[in-house]
């Protein structure tokens, strides 16, 4: 959805871009505003936020009155996490420019990160009806309505790095039980990759059928992360090796995510796999080998995007497969080796070249390595 909102701001740039160069050709302060804008865009395009922000920061200096230099920064502040200043500046976009899709579209984003679900709402409503063809903010709108529908009513308790919702007052051992334990993942997780996030992770515990209603997930998963940790578990009484195992999983997605927006799912999957403590057996470790030696076993980059469509049966493989290849990764090279990976990627690198240099081989050298190892 991001990704949509920074194509609308480059597309808006670029339509200014145009309309300027006729009506101001003469104007070199309108000019340099305008080349500001179209940096700051380029760098919003290649995840370069720090550097889009102070382009469009700057081009506000030159002309405060034009909404696409606000609009820029607005999307800049909001992935750098300065709520404050995406909404000021998204405000000052829609004064500017009141049928503003992508503000609108934005600032929904934010209210949704702050757990203001009703305010989601009515923002991403005014930003369909700017645009009713967007099919992709229709269906989120959807499932945002079925979220709030079902957690209007839920409790909340907060602790210094989680919130946590859940439904009834019996349900507060679970939630108090569930907080105790991320409380202890914070530490464990953060001290193996040097990363502790500053900002509040939100947490929601839900019945079984609540979480198929709200989630639409397959089957097969236990969990879900998507900005917030989502539970199917409120009937919990006490800590189980299982359940500290999938609060480890889930909380390691939270945490990739806050050190990058942009990574393979098999690096992400892996992870959390290998957080969590899970092993690879015998009749997996067989049939790795087996795929590897008839020369079956998938390209890491065929499994980079997401799982959720997989069959029970497909997904289990590609979680077998992510977890040997991020074992081989921290057995080879070390995990600082896999934050300086996550780093690159936070950066903009895509997975090639994050690969490379994090550890200094390519991202061919690294699968044939790891291949080579299972047979």
């Amino acid at each position: 959805m991001i990704k949509q909102c920074l194509q609308s701001a480059i597309l808006i740039g670029s339509l200014f871009l145009s309309c300027a160069s006729l009506a101001y050709a003469q104007s070199a302060e309108m000019n340099t505003y305008w080349r500001l804008v179209e940096t700051g865009s380029t760098r919003l395009q290649q995840g370069d936020h720090r550097g889009a922000r102070d382009a469009f920061e700057e081009a506000l200096r030159y002309i405060d009155t034009d909404a696409t230099a606000h609009l820029g920064l607005g999307i800049a502040s909001f992935h750098l996490k300065d709520d404050r200043a995406a909404e000021r500046e998204l405000g000052r976009a829609i004064e500017l420019k009141p049928r503003d899709k992508a503000a609108h579209q934005v600032l929904g984003d934010l209210a949704y990160r702050k757990d203001d679900l009703g305010s989601a709402v009515s923002h991403w409503e005014k930003a369909l009806e700017i645009d009713p063809s967007d099919a992709a903010l229709t269906a989120r709108l959807e499932r945002l309505r079925r979220e709030h529908r079902t957690e209007k009513d839920f409790n909340r308790e907060v602790t210094s790095h989680f919130s946590i919702k859940y439904e009834g007052r019996e349900k507060i051992e679970a939630g108090r039980i569930v907080l105790r334990i991320l409380e202890d993942v914070y530490g464990e997780v953060g001290r193996a990759l040097s990363y502790y996030p500053d900002q509040e992770i939100a947490v929601i515990l839900y019945t079984n059928q609540q979480f198929q209603e709200v989630t639409d997930a397959p089957g097969w998963s236990g969990g879900l992360y998507d900005g917030k940790i989502r539970l199917p578990i409120g009937g919990i009484e006490q800590e189980t090796p299982g359940l500290r195992k999938l609060l480890v999983h889930e909380y390691t997605h939270a945490v990739v995510r806050a050190i990058t927006r942009r990574v393979p799912t098999w690096l992400n999957e892996g992870l959390a796999q290998h957080f969590e403590g899970r092993e690879i057996g015998p009749h997996a470790k067989d049939a790795l080998r087996q795929l590897a030696q008839s020369g079956k076993l998938s390209s890491l980059r065929d499994l980079e995007g997401s799982f959720m469509g997989l069959s029970g049966a497909q997904a289990t493989t590609a979680y077998l497969i992510s977890l040997s290849a991020v074992r081989h990764m921290i057995d080879q090279y070390g995990i600082y080796r896999v934050k300086i990976m996550l780093d690159e990627l936070g950066a903009g690198a895509d997975p090639g070249r994050a690969i490379s240099n994090a550890l200094l081989i390519s991202h061919e050298d690294f699968e044939r390595g790891w291949k080579r190892s299972l047979e």
